[in-house]
């Protein structure tokens, strides 16, 4: 699951919870959700989360990557993805990274056609978090808030984003590994990935985003 998808699917499992969860609060709780991810894209110093409600969302980031990885929706295609990618000769290491993030994409894309979820997105990156965490190492929340700031001057995604920027993008999610990375050539690949993936990932979106919800309230109700 992608950032903008753990905002997301923090947004509607909250949004009625019991207690009823105040609108600052789900945005830091949504902001929470978003944490793990930027700490790893960044390779920031794994912040001392304080703020009680923050915590709340990097628990339930982690309890909703468990349960998103062991989807058979999920891992179906993600085995596609990497036989097509593997197939065109794009090399193993950045055809499973595609494989894997570049699905994630495209589930967002499936996601942010949701008011809700783009609303929920947007709130979770303007909320303060400055008393909420605290970085060991000096720099790292000035990076965390570069980022924030820059995601949301770009907007939540789109689904009708041309295919070769969504290539762009994941190029740029793997470029910091060496053994992921991929060149102009394996970018060019990843545009027609894109456009012969997407139909697929948009008949599976209801059915695998349903199933995750059900896994995720049970596991609540099970608590």
């Amino acid at each position: 699951m992608n950032f903008f998808g753990h905002a997301a699917i923090a947004a509607s499992h909250f949004h009625s919870h019991e207690p009823e969860l105040l609108p600052d609060a789900l945005a830091e709780l949504c902001a929470g959700a978003m944490l793990p991810d930027f700490v790893t894209m960044l390779r920031l110093s794994r912040p001392d989360v304080r703020g009680a409600t923050c915590a709340r969302g990097v628990a339930f980031h982690h309890r909703t990557d468990q349960a998103f990885h062991e989807l058979s929706s999920f891992l179906h295609l993600s085995r596609a993805a990497f036989a097509w990618l593997t197939l065109r000769r794009l090399p193993r290491g950045p055809a499973r990274a595609v494989a894997h993030v570049g699905i994630e994409m495209l589930l967002d894309e499936q996601m942010a056609s949701d008011a809700a979820a783009r609303d929920a997105y947007v709130a979770a990156l303007v909320t303060p978090l400055s008393e909420a965490l605290s970085f060991p190492v000096s720099g790292d929340e000035q990076r965390l808030s570069a980022l924030r700031a820059a995601l949301l001057d770009r907007g939540a995604t789109r689904r009708d984003l041309p295919a070769a920027l969504v290539a762009t993008r994941i190029r740029r999610t793997l470029s910091g590994r060496p053994r992921l990375a991929t060149d102009d050539a394996g970018e060019v690949l990843l545009a027609e990935w894109v456009e012969t993936t997407r139909p697929a990932v948009a008949r599976e979106a209801p059915e695998l985003l349903a199933t995750l919800r059900v896994q995720l309230a049970n596991f609540e109700r099970a608590k």
